[in-house]
């Protein structure tokens, strides 16, 4: 049984949403660090809280500019998605809260080569079209392991990621 602290996020995401040319989500894929158990793997922006951030949007606004350079408002914000667990079957488990925000076509980024060592924004289209999605064996991890995803580059979109896409966008995953 958790006690009331591990339910409270300490981790935030942001969830960037492009309308034209075409709708499009930022997607990072981390830099590789062997004490990273998600190196080398796609994710949103995002990082733990720091005790100067004001609140979780704060963090998440803040890892955004950090990891991408890419600058936003508050305002921006369109939606709180609900917290979320990452990590729940490769290790220590993070509470997130993941906020979703609405541009009106791709921003330029400028990646943190410590944090992400590439970005693109993948098309909403490829989620929705379910023929995509696979169960399959994730870089780094035992290959019995198999998770949903959707190949991005080569690399699997696997895990937290793929799951809060696939809520955001109403998309049932296989398996």
């Amino acid at each position: 049984m958790r006690d009331d602290d591990e339910l409270e996020p300490q981790a935030a995401v942001a969830l960037v949403h492009a309308q034209l040319p075409e709708e499009s989500i930022l997607i990072l894929r981390r830099t590789r660090n062997e004490r990273d158990p998600w190196s080398g793997h796609w994710a949103f922006p995002g990082g733990r809280r720091d005790a100067a951030d004001r609140d979780l949007l704060d963090t998440a606004l803040r890892e955004l500019r950090e990891e991408a350079g890419i600058v936003l408002e508050r305002g921006q914000m369109t939606e709180r998605l609900p917290d979320s667990d990452a990590g729940r079957r490769v290790g220590r488990v993070v509470r997130v809260a993941a906020f979703a925000f609405r541009v009106p076509e791709p921003l330029p980024f400028t990646l943190q080569a410590s944090e992400a060592e590439e970005a693109v924004w993948m098309p909403v289209a490829r989620v929705l079209d379910l023929t995509h999605h696979r169960v399959q064996a994730v870089p780094g991890l035992p290959p019995e392991m198999l998770f949903p995803s959707i190949d991005v580059g080569g690399v699997p979109l696997w895990g937290f990621t793929y799951r809060m896409i696939c809520r955001w966008l109403r998309v049932e995953p296989p398996g």
